[in-house]
């Protein structure tokens, strides 16, 4: 097609690259968006300050954000974005702003949801209860062969969230990052390998006796009199699967995260201690 063609087919997109580590500089030449099929846009950008701010957001945002697959007249590709770039090392992705009947178009830095994600994680990693581990017998009275039981009360297990927000001049990029318990794990401390179970466990109970199996659940078969310390060095932990989405549609996991305690556990020979939760 001609020049003049593109010409007349060219319009300006006004585009804001965020990133949460400062600010950008501002670009007095315009870069090219190039779109698949018989167009092409523009886009400038501005510098804008940009810090992460935690928890509940100043106001609600009534726009939307979309991922640009096409900026012409010609559809794109079924799925994924066509309008991609990549600046100093840091791939962007165009996205449609849609506020009523209103539509811009911004740059935005891929890696700016993730690292929103990244702190809020650190923060709900802070936040997500101490342990309150549950065994029977209890630390101090665990006999050996019989099966100890442990467990985590059922109020400390459910997810936590944090929402993380960054405040734009052209709207909100919100992102919630979620903590869910999903693994108790028994470090016994006796030189064998800890004991993982999914969910929080099942209380024990006198009913239960000392025969009853449990999904969560160790036999210790030396006692600890054996060790300097006359005890064995044990840990309980909860594993959480770590979470996040954006405003902007995009999320996925994290590296997950452990909370637990250690404790000192005293393991005796004698068979017929009665069990008390500790």
């Amino acid at each position: 097609m001609s020049s003049r063609f593109y010409e007349h087919t060219r319009f300006r997109l006004l585009a804001l690259a965020i990133f949460l580590s400062g600010f950008v500089g501002l670009i007095h030449h315009p870069i090219e968006a190039r779109a698949a099929g018989d167009g092409m846009g523009s886009a400038t950008e501005d510098a804008i300050a940009a810090e992460v701010s935690f928890d509940k957001p100043p106001t609600i945002d009534p726009c939307s954000w979309r991922v640009v697959t096409s900026i012409t007249a010609t559809p794109g590709p079924s799925s994924g974005p066509i309008t991609v770039r990549t600046r100093n090392g840091v791939q962007e992705t165009l996205y449609a702003r849609y506020c009523g009947s209103a539509l811009t178009y911004h740059w935005i830095s891929d890696t700016s949801s993730t690292q929103a994600a990244v702190q809020a994680k650190d923060r709900v990693s802070r936040l997500v209860p101490s342990l309150l581990a549950r065994t029977a017998p209890s630390a101090g009275n665990m006999v050996v062969n019989v099966g100890t039981w442990f467990w985590v009360p059922r109020a400390v297990w459910k997810p936590f969230s944090v929402t993380a927000y960054i405040a734009t001049s052209i709207g909100l990029i919100i992102v919630t990052t979620t903590a869910t318990p999903t693994n108790v794990i028994f470090s016994p401390g006796d030189g064998n390998d800890p004991v993982s179970c999914r969910g929080p466990g099942t209380p024990w109970s006198p009913s239960n006796g000392d025969t009853d199996k449990s999904s969560c659940m160790y036999t210790y078969r030396k006692a600890s009199h054996t060790r300097p310390s006359g005890v064995y060095k044990s840990n309980m932990a909860i594993e959480w699967k770590i979470t996040w989405k954006s405003n902007l549609g995009i999320g996925g996991p994290l590296p997950s995260i452990r909370t637990g305690l250690n404790s000192n556990v005293r393991v005796l020979e004698m068979q017929a201690l009665s069990r008390s939760a500790s």
